[in-house]
Formats: C-alpha cells, sequence, structure tokens
C-alpha cells in the first residue's frame, strides 16, 4: 500500500509482506509432519479414528457394565451403568402369553413354598420372589428344568454371588407404541444355565435347572418379577417391595389362554428327545 516517505517526502510504494517470507523450509517442514503424526496418534488412542462406511463410533465400557469372565463368574458392576441400552432392549419381544416357570404350564405337581412378600424371621424382613418347589420337597427336583414364563430377551446369566448361585434375568416387553413397557422375570439358585446373554427366548423354553445356589439351600427355584431397567440380581428380602411385582398374580393375570388350553410339553417337540413314561408297577408286576 502507498505510504509517504520522511526523507525526500515523496509516496513509496512498499509491497506487503508474503506469508511465507522469511520462513524456513528446513524448520517448517519437519514440525508439519511432527504435528500430522501427533494427531493421528492422539486420535488412535481415544479411538475416534473415522474408517470407511463407519464415521460414528458408539464406545461401549464393558468393564462398567454387568458381564461374566471365563469361568462363568459374574464381575461385580458399576452399579451406575447396569441399565439395559435402548438399543438392545428394541430385540426384547412382547410377552402375549405367560405359563409356569416350572411344572406344567398350570404349575401342576409344584408348591410354593415361601410366597411373594412372606416375613422371613431369619432375615428380618419379606421375601421379594416366590419360591417354588416339585411336589416332593428337598431336592427331590434338583436338576428339574426351568422354563421360560414369556418370550423375552436373555440380559443376564451368570453365577451372581455365593448366596444367588447361578442367575438367568431375562427381559420382557408388554404393550406397544407409546404404551410399551419393559419388566424383567428373575430365576435364581439355578443348578445350571442352559442360555446365555443376549439370546431370544420362547415362552416354555429350557432357561435352566432347579438349584440350591450349589448346596447353600435345598432345591428350589427363586423367582422374581421385576419393573425395572437395571441389570442386577439386588437383594432377595427387603423391609417394602421395591420393583417388585406378585410372581404367581402376574401369570395368573397375564396368562393370556384358557384355563384348559395345554400346550405341548418342551420335551417332546418335532425333533426331540421324548420324557419317558413313568412305570407305576412295583416289582411283582401289579400296578400300584
Amino acid at each position: 500500500m502507498p505510504t509517504f516517505h520522511r526523507r525526500n517526502g515523496r509516496v513509496k510504494y512498499v509491497p506487503p509482506r508474503r506469508f511465507l517470507e522469511g520462513l524456513r523450509l528446513s524448520v517448517a517442514v519437519p514440525a508439519a509432519v511432527f504435528a500430522v503424526l501427533l494427531v493421528i496418534v492422539v486420535a488412535i488412542s481415544l479411538n475416534k479414528v473415522p474408517v470407511a462406511e463407519k464415521w460414528l463410533i458408539l464406545k461401549d465400557y464393558p468393564e462398567w457394565r454387568p458381564y461374566a469372565d471365563a469361568q462363568g463368574k459374574a464381575v461385580a458392576p458399576d452399579s451406575r451403568f447396569c441399565f439395559v441400552r435402548p438399543i438392545d432392549a428394541a430385540r426384547t419381544p412382547p410377552a402375549t402369553r405367560f405359563d409356569s416357570p416350572i411344572g406344567s404350564e398350570h404349575g401342576a405337581l409344584t408348591y410354593n413354598a415361601q410366597p411373594f412378600m412372606a416375613f422371613n424371621r431369619n432375615f428380618g424382613s419379606y421375601h421379594l420372589a416366590d419360591d417354588l418347589n416339585g411336589i416332593g420337597g428337598g431336592d427331590s427336583d434338583l436338576g428339574n428344568l426351568v422354563y421360560s414364563v414369556a418370550a423375552g430377551r436373555v440380559v443376564y446369566a451368570a453365577h451372581a454371588s455365593d448366596d444367588w448361585g447361578n442367575v438367568v434375568i431375562l427381559e420382557h416387553a408388554s404393550g406397544s407404541g407409546s404404551d410399551r413397557q419393559l419388566f424383567q422375570t428373575v430365576y435364581a439358585h439355578l443348578e445350571s444355565i442352559n442360555t446365555a446373554v443376549g439370546m431370544l427366548v420362547k415362552r416354555g423354553e429350557p432357561i435352566g435347572t432347579i438349584g440350591g445356589a450349589h448346596g447353600r439351600y435345598p432345591a428350589h427355584l427363586h423367582f422374581e418379577v421385576r419393573d425395572t431397567h437395571v441389570i442386577d440380581p439386588g437383594t432377595g428380602y427387603a423391609a417394602g417391595a421395591l420393583n417388585r411385582r406378585n410372581p404367581e398374580k402376574l401369570i395368573i393375570e397375564m396368562r393370556g389362554a384358557s384355563g384348559d388350553l395345554l400346550n405341548p410339553s418342551p420335551r417332546t417337540r418335532e425333533n426331540e428327545e421324548a420324557m419317558p413314561l413313568i412305570d407305576f408297577q412295583d416289582e411283582e408286576g401289579d400296578s400300584g
């Protein structure tokens, strides 16, 4: 731009300084390369580098959520992150019919040894589940199959603790659209687990076998129903009902079938081995 020259008072044009004037390439090039490499290293360490057709990476933190180690034992989660993610809950199927978790669809040959909200003197609090037993009592039902009461998605399947033993938690959906609600059924003290987290199960599908927390209790099924989005075995006794529902009442109300309608036994379906018939004859061959 034109400027006034002090010596002779004439106007002298001084060209503007160029951006790269005086810039040493021997210094600038290595500095630029170092800066680019530094950005790449930081981006890789943060796992934020976009790849082809994957510009958004949703990173999960499994160490914050309940999971099982190589031995199948549940690792204590951070309670702030023990929730069902909406993207996973979208896969949970609707539960349109309910049946008993043990025995027949109507719970035949079973009894409720400790009903929901029964006061337990040993714990000084109320029972948050139904303790279901085979009609023989004791360990006569040890190893009997435990069934999913309705269609659902497995959100927990692991050895939870010495008190809980093996636990399976299923998530179920009811209603549709804006009225869609999620709740859970809990199957505890199992001898074995026949399912895995993430699996979709049908009503009447075997998910485990009756146990007693590996001998800690006489064999029975601790069965709970919860209104919750938290994936955590929690507690089996409390001063109040917390977020638990009455399991027996729920199954009766949501059975969704006429009282005389029975389903095929899960063990006698097509391409599956049928249960052996019981022989009621004594050693002499007379019927008893």
